[in-house]
């Protein structure tokens, strides 16, 4: 594949979705492409905004963290995976607002209390947290939503 053409996909996959550069290298790599050539569609793709790290780390954390109920660790372990520098990864999950975070892990929460019927509260507590967990919440708000939801305070809903 010529460079040119690699440059005209690459710029119109970029226009029609978020990429990050570590996708678009190894896409790149992918087609085999030499290095310099990689190099220079990648400082185009920069140049005219096709690909903007900071923009796609701040949509893939709003993202995934509505759509997909995901936690701030498991959206920064996704974020640093994909090549995502650290600075880059705090600001994005800074603009997830702490309000509906814990509100976020209350529902998650609720529908995975309405689906088991464990009679043991400490299995049930231990189900719940490990769930919560998985998806990626921190355990000060597991603990701090389980406590309410346990409490009888979020059943009344």
């Amino acid at each position: 594949m010529t460079p040119e053409k690699a440059l005209n996909l690459i710029a119109g996959q970029c226009s029609k979705k978020e990429c990050c550069t570590a996708d678009i290298r190894q896409k790149l790599l992918r087609w085999e492409l030499p290095e310099e050539d990689i190099a220079r569609i990648l400082d185009y793709l920069l140049r005219h905004r096709f690909v903007d790290d900071d923009r796609f780390a701040r949509i893939y954390a709003e993202d995934k963290f509505r759509f997909n109920r995901w936690g701030r660790q498991k959206i920064a372990l996704m974020l640093r995976r994909k090549g995502i520098p650290s600075a880059t990864v705090e600001a994005a999950l800074a603009a997830i607002p702490g309000s509906s975070y814990a509100d976020s892990c209350l529902d998650l929460l609720r529908q995975k209390l309405r689906s088991l019927s464990e009679p043991d509260p400490y299995k049930l507590r231990a189900k719940l947290t490990r769930f919560a967990l998985s998806r990626g919440f921190d355990y000060d708000t597991v603990r701090e939503c389980l406590e309410q939801l346990l409490a009888g305070d979020a059943c009344d809903e």
